[in-house]
């Protein structure tokens, strides 16, 4: 049987169960310090050119990412933005109002994509 293209039930699901890994991750990379937090980044990339695929470490990558941004900027990412960053990650377009946080949104795909060094 098909799935039905129009049902967005096991996209949500899929995004809500990365959610739930980079909330579960955020305690323990709390507690890291600066060097311990670039070396989990360097693990990252290590990770993507054994493998050659981001999907198993978007989770990560999102959590060291709102670390960091917590840490530099002073600025947490939200669910609701990690969700953004997350349809953004899909080639998918997320709308949002003026203030919501695009910009911080924008730096969570954007440093998944930079282990690839492309």
């Amino acid at each position: 049987m098909l799935k039905n293209p129009f049902n967005r039930n096991s996209l949500l699901n899929k995004y809500q169960n990365l959610i739930s890994q980079i909330n579960i991750l955020e305690d323990t990379l709390e507690r890291l310090t600066d060097s311990e937090l670039r070396a989990k980044s360097l693990t990252l990339k290590k990770q993507y050119e054994k493998t050659q695929k981001l999907d198993p470490l978007i989770a990560e990558s999102f959590a060291l990412t709102r670390e960091a941004s917590r840490r530099t900027l002073g600025l947490r990412h939200f669910d609701v933005q990690l969700i953004g960053g997350l349809v953004l990650n899909d080639n998918k377009i997320a709308e949002m109002k003026t203030g919501e946080g695009k910009t911080l949104v924008a730096t969570l795909p954007a440093s998944l994509n930079a282990v690839t060094n492309k």
